[in-house]
């Protein structure tokens, strides 16, 4: 999921007063100039170029750790001994760091800075994905996983609020746009990087087996490696200019202006045009600029920041807001339960030989599969040692993983990055709820198609209309929410509803394995019941098409 629907709408807010102050863009150097004066006379150009593509690769850090467990359990699986149940925790604990973490790290990004939070979180959940290759069990992965999430919550919100703050109101919708395009293909470089490392036979054993470090572990090391060098790559750029002027360090942002205008313009930094920042810390918090009254600031803003958090959970607020949560808990969970879980249960499409089943009279059907292979798989396990201790009842050393399956997961991913643009086009045209009674009813035939599937090829276009449909259900709540919030309450509402989907995506994960030992249809009409609610539930979102922005801040 991406979240730059949720930044480019609230930027739409600011153009009308930033279109104002454009005007006076090359000042005297008498005048004070504001955060967005100061930033369009940097212009547009090299600089700008350069940090897009330095963050790209750490960008995709949040896509590795929500998605690369999913994408080695079938390897995992005999190494690891896993159950049902198992898999389900490793692919949803990610989501329990997330949920666990996310109003923390969003004071500690307002208070340390936005640079500091990208260089020393990236950082650390590369250098734990890294790790995350060398468990050589259950616990030992499940530790990294949750650290992981734990860790990634807050450089995956500083990126947008990073990059944002380089640009000015009338490009930052865009920018931030394309930021978001961007962490959506850390799915698709996911996938292809498991394609080409897990289905190797690659392996080190030391200690006569007892440490076994082979592909899958291997591609979960690599995951981190891109985020290592993301973090080289930022630590050549500045701390944001837009932070250093809301704490009164504006002689630290004008060199960093100066020094965006150098590199855009080739010019010399004297010859930026503004000589001198306004007090914006001062006008926000009238308080000078000392350190002991920057502690007292810190505690205040975060005193302030609660009582601002006080009118959602009140009338007229609080109905929109249940709404909305109880919306993207229903997309989230039904997304990622089915995306997280669709590698596994295509290793075992693939790898599916109806003979050793006793069916030769018919084309089993999805469910069919699935019952079978969970029945077959239930029995095995039973079969333990007096010390209760699992009998590895197949060969580790045979298990063989076929590429078609991290094939299908890649077209899966691009497939969901083509929705996602479709739908932007449609969402002005068709509104929030006719776009989202259009996607629900769409997923649940999907959805319900898919048990009743004998051919693979249908399963496989079934689960990227599933996958790529919902993901923009995500995207059009989000654009909702943007909607029915005034500016003031927006940023918190977006952070609650964030937070509530991330924790459907764990229920969901742990919930469908559960379901599954009771037959394939349960957890798959389970997860139907979710776009069924969010079709009731859609019935209820005010039509915003036309509503002017004073009636959505008084709240009508």
């Amino acid at each position: 999921m991406s979240p730059n629907s949720t930044i480019n709408a609230v930027d739409m807010s600011e153009k009308k007063s930033v279109d104002d102050r454009n005007h006076s863009c090359v000042q005297s150097s008498k005048s004070p100039a504001d955060f967005e004066t100061a930033v369009s006379a940097t212009g547009y150009g090299k600089f700008h170029i350069l940090l897009y593509l330095a963050l790209i690769p750490a960008s995709w850090a949040s896509s590795f750790d929500t998605g690369n467990i999913s994408l080695i359990l079938p390897a995992a699986e005999c190494d690891l001994q896993l159950k049902l149940i198992h898999k389900g925790i490793l692919n949803a604990v990610v989501y329990i760091g997330m949920v666990s973490s996310a109003l923390v790290w969003g004071y500690l990004a307002d208070v340390k800075g936005r640079k500091s939070i990208l260089i020393y979180g990236f950082l650390a959940d590369g250098i734990c994905n890294v790790l995350s290759g060398f468990s050589q069990n259950f616990g030992t992965l499940l530790f990294f996983k949750f650290l992981s999430g734990l860790i990634i919550s807050g450089p995956y919100a500083g990126t947008m609020s990073y990059i944002a703050e380089f640009y000015g109101a009338k490009v930052r919708s865009r920018i931030t746009l394309i930021i978001g395009f961007t962490v959506t293909t850390g799915c698709v470089v996911n996938s292809g990087l498991a394609w080409l490392v897990v289905p190797q036979d690659w392996s080190i054993e030391l200690w006569d087996g007892y440490f076994k470090y082979n592909s899958w572990r291997i591609f979960l090391s690599l995951c981190g490696v891109p985020t290592l060098f993301g973090v080289f790559l930022l630590s050549f750029f500045p701390e944001s200019p837009k932070f250093l002027m809301s704490q009164g360090r504006k002689e630290e942002a004008l060199k960093v202006f100066q020094q965006i205008y150098r590199i855009n313009t080739g010019r010399p930094e004297k010859d930026y045009p503004i000589n001198e920042l306004a007090d914006e810390f001062e006008v926000k918090n009238s308080t000078e600029n000392s350190t002991g009254d920057t502690i007292v600031t810190h505690k205040k803003s975060f005193k302030s920041g609660l009582l601002q958090m006080k009118p959602i959970f009140f009338r007229p607020h609080i109905f929109r807001l249940s709404l909305i949560l109880t919306l993207q808990f229903c997309s989230m969970l039904a997304l990622n339960t089915i995306r997280l879980w669709q590698p596994q249960l295509f290793a075992i499409l693939q790898d599916f030989n109806p003979i050793d089943f006793n069916i030769t009279d018919h084309d089993p059907a999805f469910c069919e599969i699935l019952d079978a292979v969970t029945y077959q798989s239930a029995q095995s396990l039973q079969n333990m040692d007096l010390s209760g201790d699992i009998i590895e009842v197949v060969n580790c050393s045979k298990v063989v993983i076929s590429e078609n399956m991290y094939i299908d997961s890649t077209i899966v991913s691009i497939a969901a990055i083509v929705f996602l643009f479709v739908a932007s086009m449609f969402v002005t045209l068709l509104g929030h709820k006719n776009l989202l009674y259009i996607c629900y009813t769409v997923c649940i035939s999907s959805l319900v198609t898919m048990t009743w599937s004998t051919s693979y090829m249908l399963t496989l276009v079934l689960t990227c209309l599933f996958v790529g449909i919902m993901m923009t259900t995500l995207n059009i709540v989000i654009g909702a929410t943007v909607l029915l919030f005034p500016t003031s309450l927006r940023t918190m509402a977006v952070s609650l509803v964030m937070m509530t989907g991330r924790s459907g995506s764990l229920i969901g994960n742990v919930v469908f394995p559960v379901l599954l030992e009771y037959g394939c249809i349960a957890p798959i009409m389970t997860i139907a019941c979710f776009p069924l609610l969010g079709i009731i539930l859609a019935f209820f979102i005010p039509n915003n098409k036309n509503k002017s922005d004073k009636n959505v801040e008084s709240g009508s």
